[in-house]
């Protein structure tokens, strides 16, 4: 099964490397979506940076947003979700390997690019280890919960409208708690409670997400 894990993560990257243009389109969402905030809300210092540490994570998010409608839809297109299904490796860890492919394809780019982002809108000191600490919690967890969401969208019509509606409820949690850690650690309190939420909940969402979105893309199939 380790073998078919790093099987199925190496065609995808390999995939994804190929298509690397499209990869890059998160990464400059990003930056355009940060760099508009200073020209909207004036150059004052102490307001973009009370706002720095919410304004990066939402960016993260909807940038997020721009791929995660494509996650299984290439695979239904040309057949080829047919045969992970019939493989005879559980499809949970097959589909395990695609979350993971593609939160370092396009989550991976935008928390290398995140802290360039937060210090342009003034986030300075120690409030920036905490937002990489946040990122890198909150954006596996966002992709877990969109890839179960995909693989129930998967196959109908105008599915990006309806994933994003069904995600960006369930993605306010997870703002609140990343954004108050760093406003938390902009202001010297203590920070590590809503870092903990986070955690416990991405441990909960890497166990049990894989199962969903398999079960989920069972369903899709079926019908």
């Amino acid at each position: 099964m380790a073998a078919a894990f790093r099987a199925m993560l190496q065609r995808d990257l390999l995939l994804a490397w190929r298509r690397r243009g499209d990869a890059l389109l998160p990464v400059l969402y990003a930056v355009m979506v940060a760099t508009l905030f200073p020209f909207a809300l004036g150059p004052e210092h102490t307001l973009l940076a009370r706002i720095s540490g919410g304004v990066v994570l939402v960016t993260v998010l909807l940038s997020m947003l721009l791929s995660l409608d494509a996650v299984f839809r290439g695979d239904l297109e040309d057949g080829a979700l047919e045969y992970l299904v019939l493989a005879p490796q559980p499809l949970a860890l097959l589909v395990a390997a695609r979350m993971l492919a593609y939160w370092l394809v396009t989550a991976l780019p935008l928390i290398a690019v995140a802290p360039l982002l937060a210090y342009m809108l003034g986030l300075e000191g120690p409030a920036q280890p905490v937002l990489l600490l946040a990122l890198l919690l909150a954006t596996p967890l966002l992709a877990l919960i969109g890839s179960v969401l995909t693989a129930l969208t998967v196959g109908t019509r105008r599915s990006g409208m309806l994933l994003a509606l069904m995600l960006l409820p369930l993605a306010v949690p997870i703002v609140i708690f990343a954004a108050g850690a760093v406003g938390a650690a902009q202001q010297g309190l203590p920070w590590v409670a809503p870092v903990a939420w986070l955690a416990a909940a991405l441990a909960l969402a890497v166990v049990l997400a894989p199962l969903a979105c398999a079960t989920a893309l069972r369903i899709a199939l079926d019908s």
